[in-house]
């Protein structure tokens, strides 16, 4: 699979993906979960039959919709999105101007300077979904157990 292009018909957000940038998009939706490195045809036809349920990365719509690429239309006028590794959110383009290579927003980087590092999320072994820590209903000393969020849930 090449280059998707993505648009967003409420806010006119635009933004050139790569296979990587979509599996990560549709394993947000719950799918790809126990393919690893899926092959691009099934990337390319999961990204056509799920596109209505993406969200853009500007304004949080619902319903992306997949832009065929146009030979007259120049690549430079594409908003390449980059996310935030730790928030997900949209690094400005300001800040990616000064700092090509950032992978954090401004508030997470700042968070990281002063030592407040995130907790990296933790995924279940079976199914790939993440995994949350409960507190198990029992007499006596709290107790913690980790459950699977995956639908059905794995037992861990």
């Amino acid at each position: 699979m090449d280059s998707v292009q993505l648009s967003c018909p409420q806010c006119s957000w635009r933004a050139l993906c790569n296979q990587a940038e979509v599996e990560k998009r549709l394993r947000q939706l719950g799918l790809l979960r126990r393919a690893p490195h899926p092959p691009g045809e099934l990337v390319a036809e999961l990204l056509s039959s799920n596109s209505s349920r993406l969200k853009c990365d500007a304004c949080a719509a619902v319903g992306l919709l997949v832009v065929q690429p146009s030979e007259d239309e120049p690549w430079d006028d594409w908003q390449q999105a980059v996310l935030c590794e730790v928030c997900k959110k949209p690094i400005p383009p300001a800040r990616l101007e000064v700092f090509p290579t950032a992978v954090r927003c401004v508030d997470c980087q700042n968070a990281a300077d002063r030592g407040d590092e995130p907790d990296e999320p933790d995924y279940c072994p079976k199914c790939g979904s993440l995994v949350e820590l409960r507190v198990s209903h029992s007499g006596g000393i709290t107790r913690y157990k980790r459950f699977c969020t995956g639908v059905p849930p794995c037992r861990l």
